[in-house]
């Protein structure tokens, strides 16, 4: 390298903290922050933040007018900020397609994908009661607390005389409630109605547990 030629700027790990941090600074604050107060928050000197400053300007990242201007971010850097799971398009599970090269959005958070709402909670099955629909054992589902569901919906049922729930698809007949598994290997439950208490409704699954062959694949 020779004398005077310089490392060009790039957005390292910490420049891309600074930019985070500048967009939370700015919603939560009411306003695009001060090169102190962001110094404050990452408990960096205003010497190291300075420096890295100029660089994402030179990147195009955050705008400044004038040497005590508050940071702006650009267009450029709310894009780059933005911190989820990145969604390559769609894969196809009929006939074979390409599966997109590059991502078309960024989900905000896992929250918003499942749309979660207050009160909701998270249970990790047990068992393989439920395979049928795709949810093995050691999946995840979200449950939305709830006093009855409607017919068919897979709920979250406290066993009568039991201190244990199961996830089942409910069914009610009369004076009856039916627990209907979606594996044929195990019986459906039956119970009064009025000794089934409901906890919830399943509203998405996490499908974390372990990949299992199917009985039917040709070796």
């Amino acid at each position: 390298m020779k004398d005077g030629d310089r490392i060009p700027p790039r957005l390292t790990p910490l420049r891309l903290n600074l930019l985070r941090t500048i967009a939370r600074l700015t919603r939560d604050g009411g306003g695009p922050p001060s090169a102190a107060e962001l110094a404050r928050a990452t408990r960096l000197t205003e010497a190291t933040i300075s420096a890295h400053l100029r660089a994402l300007r030179e990147l195009g990242y955050v705008e400044r007018h004038g040497p005590r201007g508050r940071l702006l971010l650009t267009a450029r850097a709310l894009d780059a900020a933005r911190s989820g799971i990145p969604v390559y398009g769609h894969i196809a599970a009929g006939p074979p397609g390409l599966a997109e090269s590059s991502a078309e959005q960024v989900t905000p958070s896992l929250d918003a994908l499942l749309d979660v709402q207050d009160g909701d909670f998270l249970l990790r099955v047990r068992g393989e009661s439920m395979t049928g629909i795709g949810i093995m054992d050691g999946d995840y589902v979200l449950v939305r607390p709830a006093a009855d569901v409607l017919d068919g919906e897979v709920a979250v049922v406290l066993i009568p005389g039991e201190d244990s729930a199961t996830l089942k698809r409910l069914y009610r007949f009369v004076d009856r409630v039916i627990l209907e598994a979606e594996n044929p290997a195990v019986d459906r439950l039956s119970f009064p109605a009025g000794a089934v208490q409901v906890q919830g409704r399943m509203v998405a699954r996490l499908g974390l547990g372990a990949p299992r062959r199917s009985a039917s694949r040709r070796r």
